[in-house]
């Protein structure tokens, strides 16, 4: 399939996601599509996978993806960019600045703060504008890095139905949700042998063990204390608690798994969260009681 490059030029240096909505988007083909974007003064990097039966003005459910620490987009591209066709799935891979190439998940923790939250925003509300992304089926995935970062948009933003982090920790107090954020459903995939599974803490941050982050995403979603368990497949258990919207929080543990969880076991648990992801829609009407971390 041929690779159509789209490229979103700034005029005077500076780049408005306002100007980019009256770009067209018409270049977007079925297959791999490599797409530069100036945000910030820096060139941003996207790869978008479109399936092959891909039609402009049709609207899809749309999968953004983050790499880890030290990556670039190609990677995450390809491990969910081969769910397009089965999935009728449109898939962005989004690129941290190089060659920091690390994502902006808490603010002065990095030597420069990036406005990554601010790019991804502009690149859905770019892509929902030219008829291309339906606003209810929006999701993320991550790894490592790229997962910290799905927490901090699933506490500062709305425009998901729901996120799934993978192979990473919880930030506390920057990816606490509080008054203001939006309820969420949040499917997190984890070894349990990860060095983020029982937490970690240093000067710079402290990271939430897997059994705390998914209780504070429980009770801010005022699910049921209790989960269904579950194992779909061999060393792959889900717990799972739900509230009366059915709003969901998962943690899908791989057993004997470190950092970076054997392929096929990763495969499986890719499936199992591209099933829970696309089960949800984006409902802004949910609103919860006000909520206390503390309590």
């Amino acid at each position: 399939m041929k690779i159509a490059l789209l490229v979103f030029v700034s005029i005077l240096g500076s780049f408005s996601f306002i100007e980019a909505q009256e770009l067209s988007l018409d270049a977007l083909a079925p297959g791999l599509n490599e797409i530069q974007i100036k945000h910030h003064g820096h060139s941003r990097r996207l790869l978008i996978t479109a399936p092959t039966s891909f039609e402009s003005g049709t609207r899809y459910a749309t999968l953004f993806c983050f790499h880890g620490a030290g990556g670039k987009a190609d990677g995450q591209s390809i491990r969910w960019g081969r769910h397009a066709d089965s999935r009728n799935l449109l898939v962005v891979s989004c690129e941290a600045i190089q060659p920091m190439a690390k994502w902006n998940f808490k603010d002065q923790f990095h030597d420069i703060d990036h406005d990554d939250v601010g790019f991804v925003t502009g690149v859905i509300e770019a892509l929902v504008a030219a008829r291309v992304t339906d606003p209810q089926t929006i999701y993320a995935t991550g790894h490592s890095s790229g997962g910290l970062f799905c927490y901090r948009l699933a506490k500062q933003t709305d425009l998901f139905a729901a996120l799934a982090p993978m192979s990473c920790g919880m930030a506390k107090g920057d990816h606490t949700p509080e008054e203001g954020t939006q309820p969420v459903s949040i499917f997190q995939v984890i070894g349990d042998q990860d060095k983020s599974f029982h937490g970690s803490s240093n000067p710079k941050v402290t990271m939430y063990s897997a059994d705390k982050r998914i209780n504070i995403w429980r009770m801010f979603n005022q699910c049921d204390a209790q989960p269904t368990i579950n194992q779909p497949f061999k060393k792959i258990t889900l717990r799972t608690y739900v509230n009366a919207h059915d709003i969901e929080v998962v943690l899908c543990t791989v057993a004997g798994e470190g950092h970076h969880i054997r392929h096929d076991l990763r495969d499986k648990a890719d499936r199992i969260a591209l099933d829970f992801l696309m089960n949800h829609r984006r409902n802004a009407d949910h609103k919860q009681d006000k909520y206390n971390p503390n309590e």
